[in-house]
């Protein structure tokens, strides 16, 4: 059986790498702590920011329900004036007509901005939580 000798300035060696491998994950978990210290202030920020959007969502509820109340007393007005008029006065609901498709387009917009955003930011933090869950 052959036995491995391991000179003195062999094991010299190695202590010194280790030390100096030793030192250098110090100064990367030094480094990781500062950026971790960020990251947990940058979250509080996200958090906050995600609260706000959930905010904005209900606003944007309360627009469709606005709208919807708009284009209801729309409808029963186009109705109305075609009833009394037989067909007569169509010009009187054209420009109502005309301000209900701007707002229901600017709305339109307004929801396709939401919903990318909205994607965005979810994806975004299944990501992060997947990355957490990966450690574990």
């Amino acid at each position: 059986m052959a036995e491995t000798m391991t000179s003195s300035a062999s094991v010299h060696a190695d202590h010194r790498q280790w030390e100096s491998d030793l030192s250098m994950w110090r100064d990367d978990v030094d480094r990781w702590g500062k950026d971790h210290e960020k990251a947990l202030v940058d979250l509080q920020l996200v958090q906050q920011r995600l609260s706000d959007h959930c905010q904005a969502m209900a606003a944007h509820v309360n627009q469709f329900d606005t709208h919807e109340e708009h284009v209801r007393a729309h409808e029963h007005n186009v109705a109305e004036t075609c009833r009394s008029n037989e067909g007569s006065g169509e010009e009187s609901f054209v420009h109502g007509h005309t301000e209900e498709a701007t707002r229901h387009q600017q709305l339109r917009d307004a929801h396709e901005r939401m919903k990318k955003h909205h994607h965005t930011v979810i994806a975004h933090i299944a990501g992060l939580k997947a990355a957490f869950d990966a450690m574990l």
